[in-house]
């Protein structure tokens, strides 16, 4: 099972939702959430919590924590929201560049069994598909940002339950 970190700007939305959905649908994975950007401590925005009812699950107690290399030493796939976080942590924490990606991007990765494309590390940006940060918007924003979160992840979960994380080489 994959050690996941999600990393979106403020962790406060979009890593908050990644995260407790993959808490509901493997509730064995070790997943974790933080943010390039976070204020520490801060609880859930009230449209968030409207967006995490709407796609079932909660995150009770979530306070926001700023991303550190430690929550990277523990993670075995860093999924980020939008072209920026990966370039924060490639500039910021090159050692996790080769296991960091948008969701959006992952899913364009198909292989079974599932591996982490070999060159992701040094793939040029641009192009990158992202999922939106909706703060700024209303709660039908936040609902939208989550449902979308929720089905791409559908997507994702089932090829990541084929992965054999091992110190094998990845895929060429």
């Amino acid at each position: 099972m994959p050690r996941i970190l999600f990393v979106c700007t403020g962790n406060a939305t979009r890593s908050v939702i990644g995260e407790a959905l993959v808490r509901r649908d493997r509730p064995d994975w070790p997943v974790f959430s933080s943010g390039t950007w976070a204020i520490p401590g801060l609880p859930s925005s009230r449209r968030t919590l409207a967006a995490l009812e709407a796609a079932g699950v909660s995150a009770p107690g979530h306070r926001s924590r700023t991303l550190e290399e430690r929550h990277l030493a523990d993670a075995d796939l860093v999924i980020a929201f939008e072209r920026d976080h990966v370039a924060f942590i490639r500039r910021h924490y090159p050692q996790a560049a080769d296991r960091t990606a948008t969701l959006a991007r992952l899913l364009e990765h198909d292989a079974s069994p599932w591996l982490l494309p070999a060159t992701l590390g040094d793939e040029p940006l641009e192009g990158w598909p992202e999922i939106d940060d909706p703060a700024g918007g209303d709660v039908a924003d936040f609902v939208a940002c989550a449902r979308r979160i929720d089905a791409d992840l559908a997507m994702l979960l089932p090829r990541l339950d084929t992965w054999s994380i091992s110190p094998a080489p990845r895929e060429t």
